[in-house]
């Protein structure tokens, strides 16, 4: 059910680039001209692998636009907080702080 709505969103937002579009007619071009040369055996594992290549592609897209999402939503939800926003000085800070009482209590 999440992966549709994902895919849908995916679909949603999705901006081909003119490059994408450009490799994408080479591809297609390049393999009718490949097509024309095989017999009928081979051009079914051609096609074959072209599918596969297609549903790869699109899964690797869908999980880059997934993660994209997912740290998105990680930064909405640091933005909304209660707290302030995270500091690597603070952290820095604290955690010296800790190994410095850390030291004195031993």
């Amino acid at each position: 059910m999440m992966h549709d709505y994902m895919k849908a969103l995916y679909h949603r937002f999705e901006t081909p680039s003119r490059r994408a579009e450009h490799l994408d007619r080479k591809i297609k071009r390049t393999h009718s001209q490949l097509a024309r040369l095989l017999n009928k055996p081979e051009k079914r594992l051609l096609l074959r692998i072209a599918d596969m290549e297609d549903e790869l592609r699109d899964e690797a897209c869908l999980n880059s636009f997934i993660s994209g999402y997912r740290l998105a939503q990680g930064i909405q939800q640091e933005l909304l907080a209660d707290q302030p926003p995270y500091s690597f000085e603070a952290e820095d800070e604290r955690q010296a702080c800790e190994s410095w009482e850390r030291r004195d209590t031993e």
